[in-house]
């Protein structure tokens, strides 16, 4: 694992390119967001989204997000209603999950059995520009749960992921509230898990 430290959000041009093109090869990071450190890996490459589950050991046993770089992004991987738009632009970027029925673009090894998926817009640069650099979206699982509580420092996550991750986004520590969950799958939106993003 090579751990990169950043500036101003992002690791310098030239490590950013090789994360790129390692996310590209099915290769996993582990960034920071807007709430806590996450595993991610390229929507695009099965090899990644292999490599994602063998993290978590086992398909579905965590929840599975997608981050898109901006709300176009989400109507390619989601059905998204008038209501459902308005809502996300007043909210995104930020700590927000929204739950909605998945597009034909979403691999079929995502979909939950409700052919749902999650979607976010991390409100931190290493989300936003990989996701808009790698020309697709950003599968992603918080790597919190994975290690012992009050344990999520860098060299905790350097420990944990050594042989598992090509590369770590070193930002510190950051906040580790997790998202909230708004489920916009029905008319009436529902509050699913509240947690750093007020409503």
């Amino acid at each position: 694992m090579d751990t990169l430290q950043l500036y101003d959000g992002l690791p310098k041009t030239r490590q950013l390119r090789q994360v790129l093109t390692a996310l590209s090869n099915g290769e996993l990071a582990i960034i920071p967001t807007d709430t806590n450190y996450a595993a991610v890996c390229s929507l695009s490459s099965k090899k990644g989204i292999n490599n994602l589950y063998a993290l978590q050991t086992g398909r579905h046993e965590k929840k599975i997000t997608i981050l898109c770089a901006d709300l176009k992004d989400i109507s390619l991987y989601a059905n998204v209603s008038n209501p459902a738009y308005r809502l996300m632009k007043n909210l995104l970027p930020g700590p927000y999950t929204f739950i909605l029925s998945a597009s034909r673009l979403v691999p079929k090894m995502v979909l939950t059995k409700r052919r749902t998926v999650g979607v976010r817009i991390p409100n931190h640069p290493a989300c936003l520009t990989l996701t808009a650099d790698l020309g697709t979206a950003l599968l992603a699982v918080s790597v919190k749960d994975f290690l012992n509580p009050g344990k999520d420092s860098v060299f905790s996550l350097e420990n944990a992921f050594q042989n598992k991750v090509g590369y770590l986004f070193d930002a510190g520590s950051v906040d580790s509230e997790s998202s909230t969950i708004i489920d916009l799958t029905e008319i009436v939106y529902e509050v699913v898990r509240q947690g750093k993003g007020k409503i």
